[in-house]
């Protein structure tokens, strides 16, 4: 009988420990994978989209919450930037685990606010997106 319990209680143990495993697992899926592509140029006269040039991004990427970007009022946009999550994307390719909520993402040079750049993560899923920034060197 001993036996019995104590069987009983090892398989227990065994699906506590691996559905804390999965459990975690699926925490940590909250990633956001994508290529970047860059581009540079004159807006005045506007220039055809099919017309424009897109490298590769190398450089800093922010992602800044959207609620605390809507409700920045008369606050300090460079300082929200500075205090968002930032990475380094080299050669455009994005791979980054955000938590869960909504973002705009953002070059380092680049205000942009559509729904183009705005991406929202959500628990256990890999959300794979391309992002295409235009930077307007004269207007």
């Amino acid at each position: 009988m001993k036996t019995i319990y104590f069987l009983i209680f090892v398989v227990v143990l065994v699906s506590l420990s691996s559905f804390e495993k999965n459990n975690y697992n699926i925490q940590t899926q909250t990633k956001l994978m994508g290529d970047i592509k860059y581009g540079a140029g004159d807006c005045m006269p506007i220039i055809d989209e099919s017309l424009r040039v897109y490298h590769n991004y190398n450089g800093d990427v922010y992602f800044i919450m959207k609620s605390e970007l809507d409700n920045l009022g008369n606050g300090s946009f460079e300082e929200l930037k500075a205090n968002s999550i930032m990475k380094t994307v080299i050669d455009g390719n994005l791979n980054i685990e955000l938590p869960l909520d909504t973002f705009l993402v953002m070059p380092s040079d680049v205000y942009l606010y559509s729904d183009e750049n705005t991406v929202i993560i959500k628990n256990n899923i890999v959300l794979n997106k391309d992002f295409k920034f235009w930077k307007c060197t004269s207007y």
